[in-house]
């Protein structure tokens, strides 16, 4: 077995909206997900984010328009056959400016979603391939540093989510010690079909941060429940997902049977809150649980104080 490593992420920087990751090279217009300083195609230290261009951009056009109006004032000017004339036609100039000014700076919050847009449609093969071009060096860290490559991965995972990517960031997670502190997901890794190292992983992250199992993970689990009960550690995977499912009350009245089954596995503290959920709260269904609770507390822990 291969010994897993203690080791720390990179802070993860979410953002509002997935094509945030992305930034361009102003020079050679090469876009990546990645967080390099430097583009790894020109090496030049010229990468901005993909709204920072678009707004560059509208400004720049915004400022041609002004520019354009600028000029048709100081040929009105030039032209004038009277002082009258070129003072009504620098007026008319200053006017026309101030005024396409105010619509371009009311018209900006508009215009740059739509250059956006534009962009996206534009650009899509480039794109793809350059997120490609980032997916292979993702790789080509692995044999050297597979921390690298697992987050190099979670940021093309933003833009690019197929079952392909998402077992790769599990198999690298399952080479990690997992902890409390770290920044762990699970339903952004769930796919369509079984795997044991997903199981694994859900039974993993199911004692370090009970919070991340959910309805999705707990229904991958139970879906595929005779699988992992033919692996090695199976029936443990189970039991800590169980036990985890007794944080909230919704689920345990959602997966009642599911529960019973690992009941008499899960740890003692997870038993208790159990216990003294179903002991709170008489009028739920709870299915053969309630009984199933009664036995095992019975068995194990009649003369235990905390569940007198």
């Amino acid at each position: 077995m291969t010994k897993k490593r203690a080791v720390t992420f990179k802070p993860y920087i979410k953002t509002r909206y997935a094509y945030e990751k992305l930034r361009v090279c102003r020079h050679c217009q090469h876009f990546t997900v990645l967080w390099e300083t430097e583009c790894s195609q020109c090496g030049k230290a010229t990468l901005v984010s993909i709204p920072q261009r678009v707004t560059s951009k509208v400004k720049r056009t915004m400022l041609n328009e002004r520019l354009i109006a600028l000029f048709i004032g100081l040929v009105g000017v030039y032209f004038g056959q009277s002082f009258l004339q070129m003072i009504l036609s620098a007026a008319a100039a200053i006017l026309l400016i101030a005024l396409l000014w105010f619509v371009q700076r009311r018209m900006l919050p508009f215009e740059v979603p739509s250059e956006m847009e534009t962009l996206f449609e534009q650009e899509q093969p480039r794109i793809i391939e350059d997120i490609k071009r980032n997916r292979k060096l993702a790789v080509a860290a692995l044999k050297d540093d597979e921390l690298l490559t697992y987050e190099m991965l979670r940021e093309i995972s933003t833009l690019v989510q197929n079952d392909k990517i998402r077992l790769q960031q599990v198999v690298l997670l399952q080479s990690f010690v997992l902890r409390k502190d770290m920044d762990l997901r699970v339903e952004p890794l769930l796919i369509d079909s079984f795997d044991t190292d997903l199981a694994a992983y859900i039974g993993e992250v199911a004692k370090v941060q009970r919070e991340l199992i959910k309805n999705s993970s707990i229904r991958y689990i139970l879906a595929y429940e005779a699988h992992i009960l033919e692996m090695e550690n199976g029936v443990e995977i189970l039991s800590s997902v169980a036990g985890a499912a007794i944080r909230l009350k919704k689920y345990v009245e959602a997966y009642p049977e599911f529960i019973r089954r690992y009941a008499r596995n899960i740890p003692k503290d997870r038993f208790l809150r159990l216990y003294r959920m179903i002991q709170q709260h008489p009028e739920s269904y709870w299915g053969n649980l309630a009984e199933e609770v009664a036995v095992i507390r019975r068995e194990l822990y009649e003369w235990d104080s905390d569940f007198q």
